[in-house]
């Protein structure tokens, strides 16, 4: 309930508590004063240790699961991949918790999270974040740190799609991409799109060929887009290309449409975590601590959206000034 009026620490988060009229007191199960007879709202001490006593990985996997079980069937659904760092949370040993995230893209909620080893990268951690889900018929998306045949093969054998963007950390399956494209004139499908952002001009062109003689598993096509961005009096301010490999035989249009939609994951949730939810400013939650928060800020930022709402700062701040406005919230999640 804190975290869903806006607060960003322990000391925020009691006060918030605070706030809370006796019926939201009681439905929370708060205890009584045993001789006034009102609902006691827990402190910032109380509330700090109960979240060093839960188990981080426990609490975060009983939170996507109920999420996934909200948004149910996930046929032809993109699921994005991508990697957090939460700062200042390291504590003693100063390394930072690396946490490895799964974003539906019909709706921007986590359904999937673990906390990376700190001897190793996300990249090892596909089969300990997806294993837990059905991703039967889903497009899984990720960055260039994932386009592996390992990864490929777990997908491909879990039944899933991918669409994996392929840069200069992969040189020979970036090569032999640009083989299958070598001027766009050998694509097989082009799409262009163009948008108007701030006076700018955006413009985005895809074309795709056969991955045909590519050792990739379950390789279909290849792609490659180029982002061209115009300033208002026409001039070219910026050209991006860059390469992919998948492993669905369609258009070029829902190729380019996963590949955007992908990024979602970074302005969507990681970004409205740190700005919104203050995830990297804080001095205080280390270690498991820091795990557990990220994956409350999850749930409430879910719980928002599931309530089929998109304006996360102007609905915070109203839950924030009228506290009677939760239960509705919640209820409207449930499917």
């Amino acid at each position: 309930m804190a975290l869903l009026c806006g607060a960003r620490n322990f000391r925020q988060a009691a006060d918030r508590v605070a706030e809370l009229p006796q019926v939201l007191l009681a439905a929370a199960g708060a205890r009584r004063h045993p001789v006034l007879g009102i609902r006691i709202p827990p402190g910032r001490d109380t509330l700090r240790r109960l979240v060093e006593m839960v188990d981080a990985a426990v609490v975060d996997r009983l939170v996507c699961a109920w999420l996934a079980a909200q948004l149910g069937g996930s046929a032809g659904v993109g699921l994005s991949l991508d990697g957090k760092t939460v700062r200042h949370s390291g504590g003693g040993d100063g390394v930072d918790v690396q946490l490895f995230a799964a974003m539906r893209h019909d709706t921007p909620v986590v359904v999937a999270q673990v906390r990376v080893p700190a001897d190793t990268t996300e990249v090892t951690q596909i089969k300990a974040l997806l294993d837990p889900i059905d991703i039967t018929g889903m497009v899984i998306t990720a960055d260039a740190a994932h386009p592996r045949h390992d990864t490929a093969g777990y997908l491909v054998g879990r039944q899933a799609g991918y669409v994996f963007t392929v840069k200069a950390n992969k040189p020979a399956l970036q090569a032999a991409i640009a083989i299958r494209l070598p001027a766009a004139i050998t694509a097989t499908s082009t799409h262009i799109s163009t948008e108007r952002r701030s006076g700018y001009q955006i413009t985005r062109t895809i074309w795709t060929a056969s991955a045909t003689g590519i050792d990739f598993p379950g390789a279909a096509q290849v792609f490659r887009l180029r982002r061209d961005v115009y300033a208002p009096d026409g001039q070219r301010v910026s050209k991006q290309v860059i390469h992919g490999i998948t492993s669905l035989a369609r258009p070029a249009a829902e190729i380019a449409a996963h590949v955007r939609t992908h990024w979602w994951i970074e302005n969507k949730i990681h970004w409205i975590r740190d700005v919104l939810f203050g995830e990297d400013t804080h001095h205080a939650y280390l270690g498991a601590v820091a795990h557990t928060m990220a994956a409350l800020r999850n749930l409430a930022l879910a719980l928002i959206r599931l309530a089929g709402h998109t304006r996360i700062k102007h609905i915070m701040e109203r839950h924030h000034a009228n506290k009677l406005l939760i239960p509705a919230l919640l209820n409207a999640t449930q499917s």
